[in-house]
């Protein structure tokens, strides 16, 4: 399997890499020819990760490209994850950020579209990860939408860790939680079927919400080995299957019946299979507090397209 990273030499990367493989994502039968993008004055450092993944001798590696350059870089990828992006810097509005991701994206869409396979499945972790997702979906033409997600499962995880510390329940019953609507403050934890019996509170909705600011303000610096984890999981349970269990992945909304506007990618309940296959959980009932919430992140995720609108036009 080809695997594609870019941000190659990023922190996330780092902590992905050996989970990689060590064969705990794909299994221990697939060998991994992994591809490492990032840009020029990043190149020292790939050389260096080069170096470690050989130093390794990982089980499941098969070779090992870095490189800078983008043809190079998606020819024939199998998966790709896109973890490259422009990184936010304090003071600066989403409204900015977006504009600083959108070349990037376009290029790495464009790039898809002309040199991965046409059946290549993406996952988007670089912020906004849902309206990065919409550019390089809008540039990769060829590719079909089902096989663009987003990462939503370090929220879920979060989630799930709320309900153990606060509530007790064992890890083993956690199971169907959901994360809707946009990977950020806005999102939106729900727990109705899982744990019926549970309200969470206007505390425990923050606390999913900006568990990540939180870690920034600790540490210095975002997510790494959770995030890594948490691309683990999203890509292992999108390949083998989630056995029936409800998982949240960001994806295309395409008339579901939740009645969300189609083309967005929503962080929605899904059920996947063996292998890579996406089945959009119909049906669910939302409560109107949940339901208002909903409405107020698939806002934002109108107002980030409206505002890329004139850039994809």
């Amino acid at each position: 399997m080809r695997v594609l990273i870019t941000g190659g030499a990023g922190q996330i990367t780092y902590s992905l890499i050996p989970l990689l493989l060590s064969g705990q994502v794909f299994g221990s039968n697939v060998q991994i020819d992994l591809h490492l993008l990032d840009i020029i004055p990043c190149m020292d450092k790939l050389e260096g990760i080069k170096m470690e993944i050989e130093d390794s001798n990982f089980t499941n590696c098969n070779s090992v490209l870095i490189t800078t350059n983008v043809q190079k870089a998606f020819a024939n990828i199998d998966v790709t994850i896109l973890l490259g992006g422009f990184p936010r810097k304090q003071g600066m509005e989403r409204k900015d950020l977006l504009m600083k991701n959108f070349s990037i994206f376009k290029e790495h869409g464009m790039a898809l579209n002309e040199y991965a396979s046409k059946n290549t499945k993406i996952l988007v972790v670089a912020n906004p990860a849902n309206t990065n997702c919409l550019i390089a979906k809008h540039y990769a033409p060829n590719i079909p939408s089902e096989n663009f997600t987003s990462l939503s499962y370090l929220d879920q995880e979060r989630l799930g860790f709320l309900l153990q510390s606060k509530y007790s329940m064992p890890k083993n019953d956690i199971k169907n939680i959901i994360i809707w609507g946009n990977h950020s403050p806005t999102m939106v934890p729900d727990i109705s079927l899982c744990a019926s019996s549970v309200k969470l509170t206007d505390s425990d909705i923050s606390y999913v919400q900006e568990r990540g600011k939180e870690v920034i303000m600790k540490k210095g610096s975002s997510s790494a080995f959770s995030a890594g984890e948490a691309i683990k999981k999203h890509l292992s349970t999108w390949y083998f299957g989630s056995d029936d269990k409800i998982v949240s992945f960001g994806i295309f909304n395409k008339n579901n019946s939740y009645e969300f506007p189609n083309d967005l990618v929503i962080s929605s309940p899904v059920i996947t299979s063996y292998p890579f296959h996406i089945k959009p959980v119909q049906n669910i009932h939302i409560n109107n507090d949940t339901n208002e919430l909903i409405n107020l992140s698939i806002t934002e995720l109108k107002e980030e397209q409206f505002i890329i609108n004139d850039l994809l036009n």
